[in-house]
């Protein structure tokens, strides 16, 4: 057993003690055990139904989501609530772990249903969600290599991404996102994906099942998760539109292949052999309609951009789109 299961079971083994000495009192002042036993029996039963189930699941997930709110104050929620939940936390999970990844445009990881989040069990007044990041040798229900190709290293930046993701709602105060979070994320897109992550999974105004979102990764804090909720998400979004202008170096123009596009949150990817990592780039409505026709083509972004601390352009606020080649596939439905 591990940390969290050895916790919940020397718990029990304390209430076990307590009930066999509180029976043997009972018998020797002539009592009735069974009446001295239902207390502890309640306690046993609360503890193995609330406490073990995350126990089990903290044991061995990186990332725990608890999802709170009137739509889940039951033992049966609509199973449409918990699959949203679950799809949604699926999503943003695997963006930050392509986001991190960064790699050139030959090179794609297949990411596969080990990644997908697993559920711990539902207690009473909240939904428990745990994910776990594969390791690069864990074999898959194929018999095959989970992430084939990937290295430890690598392996261990998608996850200290995935468990940097609690740290965002901590960093929300009254009215903006403290500027610890560039310390905290020197990576300009993985703090960008990062941000974007925590906005679309916070409640939305309109959700009135779940109003509360707590996100930590156990074994790694032991600081009380602070809540995503509605007005977090806001505050999230005012920040993300502001697009960091005061940390933009300068102005670039950048060549590479669009390989991921998030016409949501208005951010796009550009993959090349200059830029093995990537550049995540910001538009405005201004390129809405573009944005929808440039996936798999190589382009020419041009704006202000943000280094990482290696001093390769990582995040560009869109400035001017120039489609310079069209994939195959396009060029036919064009008609050339």
């Amino acid at each position: 057993m591990s940390g969290w299961i050895d916790i919940v079971e020397g718990k029990a083994r304390i209430i076990h003690r307590e009930l066999l000495a509180a029976r043997e009192l009972a018998v020797r002042l002539g009592k009735d055990p069974e009446l001295i036993s239902t207390p502890y029996f309640e306690l046993l039963a609360r503890l193995y139904r609330d406490e073990f189930p995350y126990a089990s699941l903290a044991d061995h997930a990186d990332l725990v989501a608890r999802f709170t709110g009137p739509g889940v104050m039951t033992h049966e929620p609509p199973i449409s609530l918990v699959t949203g939940a679950f799809s949604k936390l699926r999503t943003q999970i695997q963006k930050i772990a392509k986001s991190i990844a960064g790699l050139s445009e030959e090179k794609r990881v297949r990411w596969p249903a080990d990644l997908d989040p697993y559920l711990s069990g539902l207690a009473y007044g909240s939904l428990v969600v745990g994910m776990r990041v594969p390791r690069p040798d864990d074999v898959g229900a194929q018999g095959q290599l989970v992430l084939e190709g990937v290295t430890d290293g690598l392996y261990d930046a998608v996850r200290e991404a995935v468990c940097s993701l609690p740290l965002i709602p901590r960093l929300i105060k009254d009215e903006a996102v403290s500027e610890d979070v560039y310390s905290l994320f020197p990576d300009p897109a993985v703090r960008d994906t990062v941000m974007v992550a925590a906005q679309k999974l916070a409640p939305t105004p309109r959700s009135k099942a779940i109003t509360e979102l707590f996100l930590s990764c156990p074994g790694q804090s032991q600081e009380t998760p602070a809540a995503l909720t509605r007005e977090s998400g806001k505050i999230l979004q005012r920040s993300l539109d502001q697009a960091s202008g005061q940390r933009f170096r300068g102005t670039d123009a950048f060549e590479g292949v669009v390989r991921e596009i998030d016409l949501d949150a208005l951010r796009f990817e550009i993959r090349g052999a200059r830029y093995q990592r990537g550049i995540r780039c910001i538009y405005d409505d201004r390129h809405k309609g573009q944005a929808r026709e440039i996936l798999d083509c190589t382009v020419r972004v041009s704006g202000s951009y943000e280094a990482a601390a290696d001093e390769q352009p990582r995040l560009v606020a869109v400035q001017a789109i120039e489609i310079l080649k069209r994939p195959e596939k396009q060029m036919d439905l064009l008609g050339h």
